[in-house]
């Protein structure tokens, strides 16, 4: 029987613990007997656009449980996808095989290219939400006790924690519908469209954008359209319209960090801070990231060498050898270079 078929035939907690390699009685603890404080360590990173994100990360055993929760419903999507109908390429985090550079590759050599970012991605979806999709969704339909168990296992403060194993997969699975109707959008626009995570991105080679997904105010203000930002909140999210932006095929473009132009490439700037970074530990035996005064350390350095290697392999061959490493990538890479 399939991984999809057992959990659509689960009915309790035993049911769920077998799915999940876990003990009942370890499952029951961590969600009953364990007080909300112990369950995870809260702290905050520089966001990019400046301003601090929480991350609240599992304690060891939930996240285990998690890490296997994600696992159980990562083969359930692949199931479902295999006998769906539609084949999309819309959503590109947190997924085999798809990456920052799948993402900004989708949009290489465009006319406009579009963005905008869904606030507060995670925290979008709270306990409710999760619980009922998988009560209600066609393709799980699952009993309400197993619902109510995955979004106990899921959610923290009740919402999906930025830091969760679980919350990735929990939040594409959620997003999904939105990505459906955005596609059909995107296509009657002539428009292509991807969702990496909470990052929004349409490009086109039309001569005009297509006002149906945004429009020029008389000030030269780019915004997405009524329509778009109706199907947004229908599907329970909201706008970041500080993160709204066109890039015009003339000037820089960018997707998920990526220069789009001609190539897919790390921005310059990059990687003039990266060379300037190995000067000074040559010369002085030290170094720091822009606008940060403590010192970094040599592993970070490596990281983003490693990363600026693996970007222009993937684009020279067309593979990647660790698309998971890239998110994790891409925020290191934000936090210490955007501008």
């Amino acid at each position: 029987m399939s991984a999809l078929k057992k959990l659509k035939s689960a009915c309790d907690i035993n049911d769920l613990a077998k799915l999940l390699n876990f003990k009942s009685s370890n499952i029951a603890y961590i969600i009953y007997r364990l007080k909300e404080e112990e369950k995870y360590s809260s702290f905050e990173i520089k966001k990019s656009s400046g301003g601090l994100r929480t991350i609240d990360a599992p304690e060891p055993k939930l996240k285990n449980l998690q890490s296997n929760l994600a696992y159980l419903l990562q083969e359930c999507l692949t199931e479902i996808e295999k006998t769906s109908q539609i084949k999309s390429t819309a959503s590109q985090a947190f997924q085999p095989k798809k990456s920052i550079i799948t993402n900004a590759s989708l949009h290489r050599k465009k006319r406009f290219l579009f963005n905008l970012d869904i606030e507060n991605y995670f925290g979008s979806i709270n306990f409710g939400r999760v619980r009922g999709f998988f009560i209600k969704n066609k393709n799980f339909e699952l009993d309400p006790k197993i619902a109510t168990l995955i979004a106990q296992i899921a959610c923290y403060r009740n919402r999906l924690p930025q830091g969760s194993p679980a919350s990735p997969i929990i939040s594409n699975l959620i997003s999904h519908i939105l990505d459906m109707r955005l596609i059909e959008l995107s296509a009657k626009n002539k428009c292509f469209y991807t969702r990496y995570a909470d990052d929004i991105t349409f490009s086109t080679n039309l001569t005009e954008f297509p006002p149906e997904i945004a429009y020029e105010s008389e000030d030269k203000i780019w915004s997405p359209s009524q329509k778009l930002t109706k199907l947004i909140l229908k599907n329970g999210f909201n706008i970041n319209y500080q993160k709204v932006r066109m890039q015009l095929h003339f000037s820089r473009q960018e997707v998920t960090g990526l220069t789009t132009n001609r190539i897919i490439n790390t921005p310059i700037e990059y990687r003039k801070n990266a060379r300037a970074m190995v000067r000074s530990l040559i010369m002085k035996g030290s170094f720091h990231m822009p606008k940060e005064e403590q010192e970094a350390s040599v592993e970070q350095l490596h990281g983003i060498l490693s990363f600026i290697d693996h970007v222009k392999l993937v684009t020279k061959h067309g593979h990647s050898n660790d698309p998971h490493s890239l998110p994790a990538a891409k925020e290191e890479k934000k936090s210490s270079f955007e501008k």
